[in-house]
């Protein structure tokens, strides 16, 4: 139950919303709310101020265009799940979608919010990072725009200004015949996972992200032709820094980063392989 009193706002522009985020020092935005309305309820978050962006026109959407796709900020998993144009240019994006929460949470939450909230182990994470995906940020200065690689910082950490939104996706479509595949570990249907890897492979070059072990997500630094134990060691180096908590320990949680790069290479390869 939220304890404190606090400002509600459901501006219906985002020009307005950007206004009404600058008036605050203690004001959050609020987008699905799968994330903030249960950090509320705990007292873990005490916003003076709440900015809904579910009012606000044009932010749920998805566009096809020759190079790239742009997903609105609002728009909900659900969507991002069984959208045709997604589903035939990003088949890991979809996969992700499907496999967050339950039916409730993908049907609320929003791949925007769960891109700006940046939990560790979000399934969004290390697909958008091997998609080299493009963030679209609106603040009172205007519009900026920040390459996942960029975005990403730590545990709930972002390149998001406090009086910055994140309005918009954009992926860059693949070249015909790119395996893909993301994969993921998790005790529980619908708990996050202990560690997840998305893989992109196009002709002799490979692209693996990891996600879930690590205060950010990483890229798997790939020279091209690497063979699946050279990516899984690579791997494991790179998730020097895992984390442990109630649900693995940090040496488990490196490991397991390392075999699901390995696997997610090894499925983006064979769906290449058999496209």
């Amino acid at each position: 139950m939220i304890s404190q009193e606090l400002e509600f706002h459901a501006p219906a522009t985002l020009e307005e919303a950007v206004e009404l985020l600058g008036r605050r020092d203690e004001c959050k935005l609020l987008a699905g709310g799968m994330s903030l309305v249960p950090a509320m309820n705990l007292g873990l978050a005490r916003p003076a101020a709440v900015v809904s962006l579910n009012h606000v026109a044009g932010l749920e959407y998805v566009q096809e265009g020759d190079e790239a796709i742009r997903i609105g900020a609002m728009t909900r998993h659900a969507r991002v799940a069984s959208d045709p144009a997604i589903g035939r240019a990003f088949p890991l994006l979809a996969r992700a979608a499907s496999v967050i929460g339950d039916v409730q949470v993908r049907n609320r939450g929003t791949i925007g919010g769960s891109v700006a909230h940046a939990d560790p182990a979000a399934d969004y994470l290390p697909v958008l990072l091997a998609l080299g995906a493009t963030f679209r940020l609106v603040g009172p200065a205007g519009e900026r725009r920040v390459p996942a690689r960029e975005f990403f910082r730590g545990v709930m950490e972002t390149a998001l200004a406090a009086d910055e939104i994140l309005a918009e996706v954009e992926l860059p479509r693949l070249s015909d015949g790119t395996g893909s595949a993301y994969l993921r570990l998790a005790r529980l249907e619908g708990s996050f996972p202990i560690a997840n890897a998305a893989a992109i492979v196009d002709g002799g070059q490979a692209v693996v992200a990891v996600g879930g072990a690590t205060a950010a997500p990483f890229l798997v630094e790939l020279d091209g032709g690497e063979s699946s134990e050279e990516i899984e060691a690579k791997a494991r180096a790179g998730a020097e820094g895992a984390f442990a908590d109630l649900s693995a320990s940090a040496e488990y949680r490196r490991a397991m980063a390392a075999v699901y790069a390995r696997r997610a290479f090894e499925a983006a390869a064979a769906a290449r392989g058999g496209s």
